[in-house]
């Protein structure tokens, strides 16, 4: 499979992306500014935050918690495009390569 300037832009920021991307931050945010609006939605988001807190405290005692914010967003879009390749993988392997 060739990589074209049409297809890189679908794996980096299709709508497949966006949705992903979509339901592991938002639910998070959400439920961080108010805690009562927190849904079980939130937990594969959440679950990524956990790990990458508990990673990065490791690694930078010194930080506050909410610096982590910005490596879980970096984390959260690269498992968004990786989901979303596999996604048009297995929908391109079970359409027969259309």
């Amino acid at each position: 499979m060739t990589l074209d300037r049409g297809t890189a832009g679908r794996v980096l920021v299709g709508r497949d992306v966006v949705v992903v991307f979509a339901l592991l931050v938002v639910p998070v945010a959400v439920g961080a500014i108010e805690t009562s609006l927190m849904t079980p939605l939130a937990l594969p988001g959440y679950l990524l935050l956990t790990v990458g807190s508990w990673y990065g405290s490791h690694l930078l005692p010194n930080f506050a918690l909410w610096l982590f914010w910005v490596p879980f967003v970096a984390g959260s879009y690269g498992v968004a495009v990786v989901t979303a390749a596999g996604y048009r993988a297995i929908r391109r392997r079970t359409s027969g390569g259309n």
